[in-house]
């Protein structure tokens, strides 16, 4: 059954549990007996900050059902860990992957809770020792210790960004393989990859293994101000970089599924 919490500027969102673990996705709650296109990946196409996110645009753009199981702060190893999205993603028309983000995945040097994949659950004795001068105890979320170990010893940095980079990659190649059907991998990128964590190289590596990558340029979200926007939809991900998304994936969308009906006929 669906129920209902507020969104931070959007109000009201319907809500609804599935798969393994019963996560809450964002609803109303889909029925998988007819045909659908899936859509899984982070904050992004869950659409934290507008009443409709990208896959319920695209789903009204070319009249199919799209299932939207996108989760805030996940990270490849989330649907890794739950067979029954997986399978439900395999029985897809198409499966609409979101390039994630490489700093919520758990690797050599950390490890995140498999459900709340932005939450800190341990770090290795080898990422101790590259980095003596820290208290580990006094971090609870990824993203706060990662801005510490940058600022405390960038050449350090950079050995934990290789390990988060090859981890990403790693799960990444499992994720894909694991779901059956025809894949279109979704990058949100910023203007500057250069600085990013997943960047073109990553990108060259898994994109050989689906159907179609679809790169929408949008704004870099260090550069937008989450907390003083006078805007309803603040936030980077706004309604008009939903429509973006929308209108560069859709025409993807028809053009494959058109060719897999030729190939059928």
């Amino acid at each position: 059954m669906g129920y209902g919490i507020a969104v931070e500027n959007v109000g009201e969102v319907d809500l609804y549990r599935f798969g393994r673990s019963n996560q809450v996705f964002r609803g109303p709650k889909p029925s998988l007996k007819k045909p659908y296109i899936a859509f899984i990946g982070g904050s992004e196409p869950f659409g934290k900050f507008v009443s409709v996110p990208f896959p319920k645009l695209v789903q009204r753009g070319i009249n199919q059902a799209c299932v939207n199981w996108g989760t805030p702060g996940a990270g490849p190893g989330f649907f890794l860990k739950d067979p029954i999205i997986l399978e439900a993603c395999s029985n897809s028309s198409v499966c609409v992957i979101q390039v994630m983000d490489a700093a919520p995945l758990s690797n050599r040097m950390y490890s995140v809770f498999p459900r709340r994949n932005m939450r800190l659950r341990g770090v290795s004795d080898v990422l101790k020792a590259l980095y003596p001068q820290i208290n580990f105890d006094n971090f609870k979320y990824v993203r706060g210790m990662l801005r510490k170990l940058k600022d405390a010893d960038s050449k350090a940095y950079d050995v934990v960004v290789a390990e988060q980079r090859s981890a990403w990659i790693a799960r990444m190649l499992e994720l894909l393989e694991d779901i059956e059907t025809q894949k279109i991998l979704l990058w949100l990128a910023p203007d500057d990859t250069k600085n990013s964590l997943v960047n073109d190289e990553m990108i060259d590596v898994v994109s050989s293994h689906v159907d179609r990558l679809v790169k929408v340029s949008v704004p870099d979200k260090r550069r937008v101000d989450l907390f003083n926007s006078a805007e309803k939809d603040s936030g980077w991900m706004t309604r008009s970089v939903h429509k973006q998304v929308a209108d560069t994936v859709a025409p993807e969308l028809v053009a494959l599924l058109s060719e897999e009906q030729k190939l059928t006929a």
